[in-house]
């Protein structure tokens, strides 16, 4: 980690250096953008041959050329040809360290951790903040209640008691996770109630109209839908109380089986008690092809550490999950199923979060946030409406109302592409440069730093 750090640090003094020397006056601290397409992941139309003045780390002016004066004295950068961005939000990460510059190079500049436990993610998002370390902004559940991979058994006493030591903590949101059964969940709703943090769930001991009617503001994975679209929801209860990947694999499989006007009462339901969803598309597309290479996404050199990608082996990873070749055909069939199902959520109102699950196996930081976005497409988003999901509309997601936008005085996290995503979202992955909290990186230059995590 030190070593690529390192590298990192040197290449952030050396831009500093830089535009240091190039700004004398009291404009020193700005940096003007010109000439470049500005995608506002508001909704408005894009404004061509824009300006956008950058102070510190804030956004001072944008629109186009004519309207915005450029100030005297700034570091000017022509952008003709590219397009500008914001900051791509992911809402559902892990703030693992050797993943950061991973993130920050795929233009990732916010995350949503839901699953590392209290104490590193804090010391992580420290260390980001402070900037002592290159990294997203991250917000935070700290460790949820009711992780069955942990194996701890919790009671409703438990719960709360996890919700106390999180929220003095400092978390943003409590965390709960497959194994909270309703009794749990009520009471974690009830405390959280105290600190004013909204709870975002992963559910499997509770269905997802019944967490929605208790209070949960943010359900992921599109996790308890199949128990809610059921005759019973038993059968996936006992396979959930046999072991996490037990109970994974029984909701995969039964996606297929779902009728679709069920799924169709469900998403209404749903999107009227005003829970956001976060499908995690990529990580039941990774799920479904886990024995077959060629659909998985593909590491760029140096994305993945050699000590993490070899847990990565899926074959190894099939006998562990104890998933069969039946079960993957299965996990296949209702794939299609869920698209449907996000888009009839959409088309009822229903506010769609952008999350990767990354980094689990073959779920790349940063990269797999961007497939994400292509599955969103396909499920019928356009390239706009997916845009604008992980961009503002994970900010509203996340409550934090200084991202997610381009304009004057929001914060300066945005990205420089080289294509337009509008005409083909793949097109988000064309990132030129990065900037997060004002600091201008090239991506060229963060992944020159992944030669060790």
């Amino acid at each position: 980690m030190a070593r690529g750090l390192g590298m990192l640090s040197r290449q952030l003094v050396t831009l500093a250096a830089l535009i240091t020397a190039a700004c004398a006056s009291d404009d020193a601290n700005r940096i003007v953008l010109l000439g470049a397409t500005v995608i506002d992941g508001g909704g408005r139309a894009p404004i061509p041959n824009a300006v956008v003045v950058i102070n510190g780390s804030s956004i001072e002016a944008i629109g186009s050329a004519g309207e915005v004066p450029v100030p005297g004295g700034a570091q000017e950068i022509d952008l003709t040809g590219r397009w500008i961005i914001p900051g791509l939000i992911d809402a559902d990460a892990r703030a693992e360290s050797w993943a950061l510059t991973r993130l920050l190079a795929y233009g990732i500049t916010a995350i949503r951790d839901l699953r590392s436990d209290t104490e590193s993610v804090m010391a992580i998002s420290q260390s980001t903040e402070r900037n002592d370390v290159p990294g997203p902004r991250i917000y935070f559940t700290g460790t949820p209640v009711g992780d069955l991979q942990s194996g701890a058994a919790l009671s409703a006493a438990d719960a709360r008691r996890v919700v106390d030591g999180n929220s003095v903590a400092g978390v943003d949101f409590i965390g709960v996770a497959e194994g909270v059964t309703l009794t749990m969940l009520r009471a974690v709703v009830d405390e959280s109630k105290s600190f004013q943090l909204p709870v975002v769930a992963s559910l499997g001991l509770t269905d997802a109209v019944t967490a929605a009617d208790a209070g949960v503001r943010s359900i992921v994975g599109l996790s308890g839908v199949p128990q809610a679209a059921a005759g019973s929801s038993a059968p996936f209860y006992g396979a959930f109380r046999q072991g996490f990947y037990r109970g994974w694999g029984y909701t995969e499989r039964s996606w297929s089986r779902l009728r679709a006007g069920t799924l169709d009462r469900i998403a209404g339901q749903l999107a009227d008690a005003n829970v956001s969803l976060t499908p995690t598309l990529i990580m039941h597309e990774t799920a479904a092809n886990l024995d077959d290479p060629s659909q998985l996404e593909r590491p760029a050199p140096g994305a993945i550490p050699a000590e993490v990608a070899s847990g990565w082996d899926s074959r190894a990873l099939l006998r562990e999950r104890a998933w069969s070749t039946q079960d993957l055909r299965a996990f296949r069939q209702g794939r299609p199923v869920q698209d449907r199902f996000v888009a009839q959520f959409k088309s009822r109102g229903g506010v769609v979060a952008v999350g990767s699950g990354s980094p689990a196996p073959h779920l790349v930081p940063g990269a797999s946030l961007h497939s994400e976005l292509q599955l969103l497409v396909r499920a019928g988003f356009t390239p706009m409406e997916a845009l604008m999901a992980a961009t503002s509309g994970n900010a509203a997601v996340l409550e934090a109302d200084s991202l997610g936008i381009l304009m004057a005085g929001r914060v300066a996290d945005l990205l420089i592409l080289t294509a337009d995503p509008l005409q083909d979202i793949r097109n988000t992955r064309a990132i030129e440069s990065v900037m997060v909290r004002g600091e201008l990186l090239l991506a060229e230059g963060v992944r020159a730093g992944w030669s060790s995590p």
